[in-house]
């Protein structure tokens, strides 16, 4: 998967005994505790990432989005499939 990720340095200042608990568990699933902490707050805040095919759709939504039909309401749109 190639992925570019921009990285934030950032300092945060927490209790002691947090950090000690959070390196224990980033110890035990393998992780450092910087990507622990990250994916922690990740899943705490849902933050998600779109995949290549979703960022793709949306820069063609994007190019395209002047000279879509604008429907005003459902009755229209089955109109129009209607034909």
């Amino acid at each position: 998967m190639n992925t570019i990720s921009v990285k934030k340095s950032t300092s945060l200042r927490i209790d002691r005994d947090l950090y000690d608990y959070i390196e224990r568990q980033a110890r035990k699933e393998n992780r450092s505790v910087n990507n622990y902490i990250e994916t922690i707050l990740s899943k705490a805040t849902d933050f998600k990432l779109p995949n290549r095919e979703t960022r793709e759709a949306i820069a063609e939504l994007e190019r395209d989005k002047a000279t879509l039909k604008r429907y005003s309401g459902a009755k229209n749109l089955f109109e129009d499939l209607e034909g």
